[in-house]
């Protein structure tokens, strides 16, 4: 489970990530009239980091799996019981 939720959010970050970056070196361009296409310096920064963040995240998930599912557990049965109450 914690390989799939960190793929799929590993996706959603990546594409999010080399999109900002793009308009981030636009911009930088733009703004200080730079002839050098920064950008690929920039994309290669994000995409470094988006892959050691979601590395790192899957450390995390297999080391703490137990407290973390737990973690999940109790939030998902606050809302739940929410909702009980308000079906009374």
């Amino acid at each position: 489970m914690a390989n799939f939720c960190a793929d799929v959010i590993g996706d959603i970050c990546g594409v999010l990530s080399g999109a900002i970056s793009a308009l981030i070196s636009i911009k930088i361009t733009q703004n200080f009239q730079i002839t050098f296409d920064i950008q690929f310096i920039i994309s290669a920064l994000v995409a470094a980091m988006t892959v050691g963040g979601k590395a790192i995240g899957k450390e995390i998930a297999n080391k703490e799996a137990t407290p973390i599912v737990h973690m999940v557990g109790k939030v998902l049965n606050k809302f739940n019981k929410k909702e009980r109450k308000s079906k009374k």
